[in-house]
């Protein structure tokens, strides 16, 4: 990199192009997808061990399981079935390949590979499904009938060609944005018209300062600067970004 102001320039641009999505009602929201029968809800690795506990555990992942628990009861209230919930889990082998790029996290039958106690109720409910990944991206993930998540989502495109799927969790730049790219590409793979909608304020990423991370031997993470690069990259490939999925309009 030599033009160091040209660089700037570019980074404000893609910041304040991200800052300008709109902010849309639930109600917006519903009537944009053509009802709530067409609309998905995905759950991404909202799981103990990027939360609560663990080497990966961030305070500032966090922050999103409250909006993404007050936006599933006002979903619930609107009428969208459990079927229409889709919870995508970290859940390894202890001896798993991507454990020597992450340090050890969310291994299967532990108490990081579960659910944030705030969601649990509603996995648990009658129709939702779960799929058990070993990877960043949930494509190849498995529910417990052994059906990946790719033919899963293969189905919904076929019984539900305009279907609107809405991202929350964490890592805005690992695990959402791959499996939001992930369902937008299969989409477009297969010429379905559905919508994937990533609201701002219900997806984080974590934190780690150069000087921790020169101290533990790991790479620097700067939260800001990779969700806003992250968010854009999404936006650039045709995923609907809007800042926040509100009771009411914000003024």
């Amino acid at each position: 990199m030599t033009n160091t102001n040209q660089h700037y320039e570019f980074l404000t641009h893609i910041e304040n192009n991200v800052k300008q999505s709109p902010t849309w009602t639930i109600d917006e929201l519903i009537a944009k997808a053509g009802g709530v029968e067409h609309l998905y809800l995905v759950y991404v690795d909202i799981v103990k061990g990027f939360c609560d506990t663990g080497l990966l555990s961030s305070s500032r992942v966090r922050e999103m399981v409250q909006p993404v628990k007050q936006l599933t009861d006002s979903l619930l209230e609107r009428g969208l079935l459990a079927s229409n919930f889709i919870f995508l889990h970290d859940a390894h082998p202890e001896q798993a390949v991507e454990f020597d790029s992450f340090a050890p996290h969310c291994v299967r039958g532990t108490i990081e590979a579960e659910i944030v106690d705030e969601l649990r109720t509603y996995q648990d409910q009658e129709g939702t499904q779960t799929f058990s990944k070993n990877a960043t991206n949930g494509l190849f993930g498995v529910n417990q009938d052994g059906l990946p998540f790719h033919e899963a989502l293969a189905a919904i495109f076929d019984r539900n060609p305009k279907s609107t799927f809405v991202i929350v969790g964490d890592c805005t730049d690992l695990c959402i944005y791959q499996n939001a790219m992930g369902i937008r590409l299969l989409a477009n793979e297969r010429n379905a018209n559905v919508e994937v909608i990533v609201p701002i304020s219900h997806v984080k990423t974590y934190d780690l300062s150069i000087d921790v991370a020169n101290e533990i031997g790991s790479f620097a993470h700067d939260a800001d600067f990779f969700d806003i690069v992250f968010l854009y990259h999404m936006k650039a490939n045709g995923i609907t970004l809007v800042t926040n999925l509100s009771e009411k309009k914000e003024v």
